[in-house]
């Protein structure tokens, strides 16, 4: 498995949804501006207010991919002997890529399962090595390959 070509990958498409947060936010910005002296009732006040969540919660989701780009550049994708970050493990057929945001995709043929450290799945799979098996929720997981 070509870990390089699967980092870059992962960072070519979080690169790739930025721009297009960044428009949303500018469009809905200057689209969805509401001077304070317009206000004239409740409606107007509302419509104010939720625009101003809407842009809080998409100026959250930029950063957010921004930090997801950083950690990725950061993560170590090199070779592993046991699960840790940066290892994709190959478990009952999965793959599974550690150390990254929540995500699924297909790449080469093949469908991967992002997770980050937290994830509770994770922490029963940490530092597994092949051929290791462990329990989660009642059911039985082998590691088949590490990369």
């Amino acid at each position: 498995m070509d870990k390089v070509a699967l980092k870059t990958t992962l960072i070519k498409a979080q690169q790739e949804t930025l721009p297009r947060l960044r428009d949303e936010f500018a469009g809905y910005q200057s689209g969805g501006d509401l001077n304070l002296e317009d206000v004239r009732d409740a409606d107007d006040n509302s419509h104010r207010e939720q625009t101003e969540e809407y842009l809080q919660a998409m100026e959250r989701q930029i950063h957010q991919r921004e930090n997801e780009i950083g950690m990725l550049r950061d993560l170590d994708f090199g070779r592993k002997t046991s699960v840790t970050e940066g290892a994709v493990a190959l478990v009952n057929g999965q793959y599974y890529i550690i150390g990254i945001p929540a995500c699924q995709f297909d790449l080469e043929g093949k469908h991967f399962v992002a997770m980050s450290p937290d994830a509770p799945f994770y922490r029963e799979l940490m530092d597994k090595k092949q051929h290791d098996s462990f329990v989660f929720n009642g059911r039985t997981f082998t590691v088949e390959s590490i990369f």
